[in-house]
């Protein structure tokens, strides 16, 4: 591996850190023992600034640079709630057929009307359409899904690599 710089970034695909590489998991970190990295990222990404630092937190997030020149800023939401606002109106028809079911045993994919009994009710259906199609009753159909939307994960397509950051190396120079 090459040098790196104290406070780089790089991305590894397996399940440890290196050795003087630690994650950017938003881990808090002591001044006294990591001078040269605080010294770079100071209070950006948590601590008190005096006697701790944080780590940035890369877990879940698509890394950008600064936007404007602002550090740890984070955007968007791992979940997202829609509500039925958002969403695009659409319609389904729903037929039957008008004809009465002929037998207790379903021979189709369409709904008969039913075949009503004191003792026997039961809805059947019929093999294929027939001329004999009619719309259903509004009150027969209505909104489907909850009335209390749940989130939903928010997340771009990833690939599970490790964020981790140089806890020692040449110091980066500026220009």
């Amino acid at each position: 591996m090459s040098d790196q710089f104290v406070g780089e970034i790089r991305i590894f695909g397996f399940d440890f850190a290196p050795y003087q590489w630690a994650f950017c998991d938003g881990a808090i970190l002591p001044v006294s023992q990591n001078t040269k990295l605080f010294s770079i990222l100071g209070s950006n990404y948590g601590g008190n600034g005096s006697t701790t630092y944080g780590l940035p937190d890369l877990r879940g997030r698509a890394v950008m640079g600064p936007v404007g020149g602002v550090l740890n800023d984070l955007q968007g939401s791992p979940t997202v709630t829609l509500t039925s606002n958002q969403l695009p109106g659409h319609t389904h028809t729903a037929y039957g057929n008008n004809s009465k079911a002929a037998s207790k045993t379903a021979a189709g994919r369409l709904p008969a009307r039913f075949q009503v009994t004191f003792n026997d009710a039961f809805i059947a259906t019929t093999a294929t359409p027939t001329p004999t199609m009619t719309t259903l009753a509004p009150q027969a159909v209505g909104t489907a899904g909850s009335s209390q939307p749940q989130p939903h994960e928010n997340m771009q397509p990833f690939l599970v690599t490790n964020y981790c950051i140089a806890l020692d190396g040449a110091w980066p120079t500026h220009p």
